[in-house]
């Protein structure tokens, strides 16, 4: 049995106290702090290329009184953009309490996927929004940085940056959050030997695949680790994978569990082939270390055998993909990538209030997988991408919720019955369900 805390709801005095702490409502006005958000959250899936003609035809159909264009893109400003932000901030803040009664736990006390998606913005932006320039001439781009814990679903972070602000930068700042017990497991570009050695630090545990830049050392011999030999090994005996114990790093010598495995072909050609391109770019030639290490899955942790087998590494690390899919939606439905030429004000009080329908329907989300992962005899789960397509065709439902004029739980019953028949998950044969790879994270 399920039981969770499915209250979303911010009262609209509370909606109004942010409105007016943020100083977008200073007196009485036609838009007040509850308008607003109700009608940006309502039109949010139409991203940036809905056009101030358009919210000015909602507003007036929604409340019977009309505004100028004008008068709407002068709520555009600053305080406005603060306001949104206060709202984002709370719902990622307000975690749903989700238990489940069959008494099972997990070996850590969080499993932590961060990611970021980046994408061009208008020249205009650059001032605030700074881009890489050069070759690609991407003078302005934001990144968004995104972080949530697996066995929940609730948000841990949520960032908006420059998108010339790299994931290193950025690891160092949220490292800073991670607590003991914690599992972190982040894309390459996170990966420094400073970063797996304060996570070690913290008594937490991290499962990443190896940076190219980084070295491997027998920890008895304190010699290079002869990546050569274990693919000779691997290929000879058809072997599935190879563990090793190793020390990462030249100076850092972290202690870890390295575990190898040869890569598909279509696969390694395709990371030579990015390499040789990102080397040709600086004048220089592919290593055969580099041309070794393409042909491989590399993997290090510091989990102990006991809570992951060497067998499980990949099938839990390959659950990373589950932000990548969050980012699909965001841009093939929220549409947060189509950016047009406006004012920067009210491209980023679009852009927050899409990220507020998003994260909100996100704790819907996770309620009903959990829901359909226990009801389902063949343990199905809720598939994010059918789940975003679906309430989609619904857009003013979740702020609806939000601000208290539908029950959750009347919307959750039509999630609940459409997850079972047309929203769940879809498993290739003879690949672990989603399921089964997110309880290699339990103990027995």
């Amino acid at each position: 049995m399920l039981e969770a805390n499915l209250n979303l709801a911010l009262s609209e005095d509370k909606v109004e106290e942010l409105a007016k702490e943020s100083g977008f409502v200073k007196r009485s006005s036609l838009i007040d702090g509850k308008k607003f958000l109700d009608l940006l959250v309502s039109n949010s899936t139409k991203g940036t290329l809905l056009s101030l003609e358009d919210l000015a035809r909602h507003f007036e159909a929604s409340y019977g009184e009309s505004i100028s264009k004008q008068g709407l893109d002068e709520r555009f400003n600053a305080q406005a953009v603060c306001f949104l932000k206060s709202i984002l901030d709370k719902l990622v803040g307000q975690q749903l309490n989700i238990t489940e009664a069959n008494g099972s736990s997990s070996h850590f006390s969080s499993c932590r996927l961060r990611d970021s998606t980046r994408f061009g913005l208008p020249q205009e932006y650059r001032s605030v929004y700074k881009g890489h320039g050069g070759a690609t001439n991407t003078q302005s781009m934001i990144s968004i940085q995104y972080e949530f814990d697996l066995l929940t679903g609730n948000q841990v972070d949520i960032q908006l940056t420059s998108g010339c602000r790299n994931d290193q930068e950025d690891t160092k700042e949220s490292i800073k959050n991670v607590k003991k017990g914690e599992l972190l497991v982040r894309d390459l570009g996170y990966v420094t030997t400073t970063y797996m050695s304060e996570i070690i630090k913290r008594e937490a545990f991290f499962l990443n695949r190896l940076p190219s830049q980084v070295n491997l050392y027998d920890p008895h011999s304190k010699q290079l680790v002869d990546l050569k030999k274990i693919y000779k090994k691997l290929k000879r005996y058809d072997l599935p994978y190879m563990e090793v114990d190793v020390l990462v790093g030249k100076k850092a010598q972290l202690p870890c569990r390295l575990v190898v495995s040869v890569c598909e072909e279509k696969a390694a050609q395709k990371r030579l082939k990015k390499t040789t391109k990102n080397t040709k770019s600086i004048g220089c030639k592919v290593s055969e270390e580099t041309k070794l290490r393409s042909q491989l899955n590399l993997y290090i942790t510091n989990v102990p055998k006991n809570k992951i087998q060497a067998q499980d590494i990949y099938k839990i690390y390959s659950m990373r993909w589950q932000i990548e899919l969050i980012f699909k939606a965001w841009k093939s439905i929220v549409n947060i990538d189509k950016v047009k030429k406006m004012k920067i004000h009210r491209f980023e009080c679009v852009l927050l209030s899409g990220l507020i329908w998003v994260l909100a329907n996100w704790k819907i989300f996770q309620v009903a997988d959990k829901w359909l992962s226990k009801q389902s005899k063949k343990q199905k789960t809720l598939s994010i991408w059918k789940y975003y397509k679906f309430i989609s065709e619904f857009p003013d439902k979740i702020c609806k919720i939000i601000q208290a004029k539908e029950l959750m739980h009347q919307w959750l019953s039509v999630i609940l019955t459409m997850s079972e028949k047309k929203l769940y998950r879809e498993t290739k044969k003879g690949d672990l369900s989603h399921i089964q790879r997110f309880n290699l994270l339990k103990t027995a």
